[in-house]
């Protein structure tokens, strides 16, 4: 559900974009309680794109994250959360020049989505949404759909692990 577009004018090698992708589909999960399996990552290669920033001819690289607007999630929310993808960005890529990521816009105005025929939920109602429609889950999982395999493993984990936490 939610979509980070990674709007590049550096080249990115596949083990980069595969390390950004991981750690922003972490950052994201643990920050917003979000199954990895929603998370969605895009590279685009703006390279030859025409840009202007201040009326001045620019080339530089940005993220721009589409999710959901919720009262749970503050703008200081946001804020830390778009550092913590610039320090992701530069461990990865680097800081320097044309390598560094000049921008993250977070664009918090996805109304729903309805992905297999299921409606996502409103912020702060995931817990009741994922308990609801986990038999959904288990049935798409069991009929060999990866993504739905990997979401039931990784809700299957977190019970497990609150049940060791109790």
């Amino acid at each position: 559900m939610p979509l980070y577009d990674v709007e590049h004018v550096t080249p990115l090698s596949a083990d980069q974009q595969q390390s950004l992708a991981l750690a922003m589909t972490a950052l994201h999960s643990t920050r917003f309680n979000t199954p990895r399996a929603f998370l969605n990552v895009r590279y685009t290669d703006v390279s030859g794109q025409v840009v202007f920033r201040g009326g001045k001819r620019a080339k530089y690289n940005r993220i721009i994250l589409r999710t959901r607007a919720g009262e749970q999630r503050s703008k200081e929310m946001y804020d830390d959360h778009c550092r913590d993808i610039i320090g992701v960005w530069e461990d990865t890529v680097g800081k320097e020049g044309e390598l560094g990521l000049r921008t993250v816009w977070v664009m918090a105005a996805l109304t729903t989505a309805v992905e297999c025929g299921i409606a996502r939920p409103r912020v702060g109602e995931e817990g009741k949404w994922l308990e609801d429609n986990l038999d959904n889950f288990r049935r798409l999982a069991a009929n060999g759909d990866e993504e739905f395999v990997d979401l039931v493993q990784e809700l299957d984990s977190r019970t497990s692990t609150l049940a060791h936490e109790k």
